[in-house]
């Protein structure tokens, strides 16, 4: 019962945590809310931030391209998904001759025999065609299965106006995608850490197999990865394209802190202009949004600001709090905007959903210009509750104590006596636990009532002094910005 009265009195104070206005105009009324992005060569480009999905440019967006080459990640992905590294391929007649022989291959063999692991690097760095036309017949049979694996995979990430007919990308008029629907495969297919690490990989060898004597020598395409003729830094990973009908496509993923953008081109007249467009845009996420960890928006260090939250005290621990916001939530805004400017929702569930040992109680999420900008889960950790527990102690002299043995003698010698004082001790201590018993219930109360009264007036006033501090600093970063002040 104690628990449970402890349970909501936690959840009670992270509710009250977020009382207040959920959202205050912005600071720029009158002004669009939204960073101008910078115009390019392709016909259709996206940014999207991939932990939150947020969209911070986009062009043409949901209009149909062909995608060439990209296609492989989430060929890629679905190999993965569906095999294990050490897997054995056998080359199939259809899949050396059945795919364009003047099209990007590694020379493979009828019958030669490639792990599953160096089929992806084979994949994914030389863009082999016959490479994963027989990784997708050894995951599915066919290939009319496999592209049946990959629209359905595509629908299920939230793709909307993709249809895809091969696994390599190969000009087929059926086989076409979106710059929109690539930015969600992307940031879906690098949530996986075997496809991440490929996709980032500048070379790799495949040894000599039971068809080729020599050792085969791999090397990304995307310059980035490359780090040749373009650098870019913070870049993680990316896949190039090209056919005559699709023209250029390109697909890059780059890290800086937390903030990771994924950025998709397609139809792009050369290939110096998809390098050209993919740093414009990434440098406008880069430069113009940024990234803040909902954790420490809205579990403010408590202990280091109050008095009454400090380590050597269990039961006030905030790092034993029961109820938090998962630490992997994020929220991204425009470097124009504040916290404050963006709407919040909080959504308790009726039942705690268990997810990787974790038990969600709830969701936060929140909003910016009518869109979707982060978010996080709210956690209850039942494990850590603090109890409270009551025992009454029994002191009995120490064995050889002077004191304690006079008294046995004593009771030896007055065995009347001794019962009487027994009698008196027993009834004095009822007496003493039924009258302490509703202080402490009291006390107990009291003190709760206490921390959540004081909890405005202890903890919202160190936020309000950093919300201050933050418009100051944003006021200055403006001033700079129309002055075209140069910080050197």
């Amino acid at each position: 019962m104690k628990k449970l009265i402890l349970s909501i009195l936690c959840i009670l104070s992270l509710s009250l945590s977020f009382i207040g206005p959920s959202a205050f105009a912005s600071s720029y009324e009158g002004s669009d809310p939204w960073p101008q992005g910078p115009g390019v060569y392709a016909e259709a480009a996206i940014v999207m931030e991939a932990s939150t999905g947020l969209i911070l440019y986009e062009k043409n967006i949901h209009e149909i391209y062909y995608p060439a080459s990209i296609t492989k990640i989430l060929s890629s992905l679905l190999i993965i998904e569906n095999s294990s590294p050490g897997e054995v391929v056998t080359f199939s007649n259809d899949a050396v001759f059945k795919v364009d022989l003047d099209s990007s291959r590694i020379g493979i063999d009828v019958g030669e025999q490639l792990t599953i692991q160096q089929c992806l690097y084979g994949i994914l760095l030389e863009s082999a065609n016959e490479v994963t036309y027989a990784a997708a017949e050894h995951v599915a049979g066919n290939i009319p299965n496999f592209a049946k694996m990959m629209n359905d995979r595509a629908k299920e990430i939230g793709c909307l106006n993709s249809n895809f007919v091969n696994p390599h990308g190969l000009p087929d008029d059926n086989h076409y995608t979106t710059a929109y629907d690539m930015a969600l495969i992307t940031r879906e297919a690098i949530k996986n850490e075997t496809f991440r690490k490929i996709f980032s990989t500048r070379t790799y060898q495949i040894p000599p197999t039971n068809k080729q004597s020599e050792t085969r020598y791999l090397r990304n395409h995307h310059k980035f990865v490359l780090k040749q003729e373009y650098i870019y830094d913070g870049t993680v990973g990316g896949k190039t394209g090209y056919t005559s009908k699709a023209k250029y496509t390109l697909v890059t993923v780059a890290k800086r802190g937390d903030l990771e953008l994924i950025c998709v081109i397609m139809k792009d007249d050369t290939s110096k202009h998809q390098y050209e467009d993919t740093i414009k845009l990434l440098d406008f996420g880069f430069n113009n949004f940024s990234i803040y960890p909902v954790y420490e928006l809205e579990n403010p260090n408590i202990q280091k600001e109050s008095p009454f939250f400090t380590r050597y005290n269990a039961l006030l621990d905030h790092s034993n709090a029961s109820v938090r916001t998962d630490e992997k939530g994020y929220l991204v805004l425009p470097n124009t905007a504040s916290f404050e400017d963006a709407k919040r929702e909080v959504i308790f569930y009726p039942e705690a959903e268990i997810k990787e040992g974790r038990n969600i109680i709830g969701r936060i999420s929140y909003t910016y210009n009518g869109m979707y900008a982060g978010g996080a889960d709210i956690l209850f950790d039942n494990t850590q509750t603090p109890t409270l527990r009551h025992s009454s102690m029994n002191l009995q002299p120490a064995k050889g104590n002077a004191a304690g043995d006079n008294a046995d003698n004593d009771a030896n010698n007055n065995p009347g006596n001794n019962a009487d004082k027994n009698t008196d001790t027993t009834s004095d201590q009822e007496q003493s636990d039924g009258y302490f018993r509703p202080v402490i219930i009291a006390l107990i109360v009291g003190f709760f009532v206490l921390v959540i009264g004081l909890y405005f007036v202890l903890v919202e006033k160190p936020r309000i002094k950093r919300r201050n501090a933050y418009y100051k600093k944003r006021a200055e970063r403006k001033r700079y910005l129309d002055d075209n002040f140069l910080d050197l």
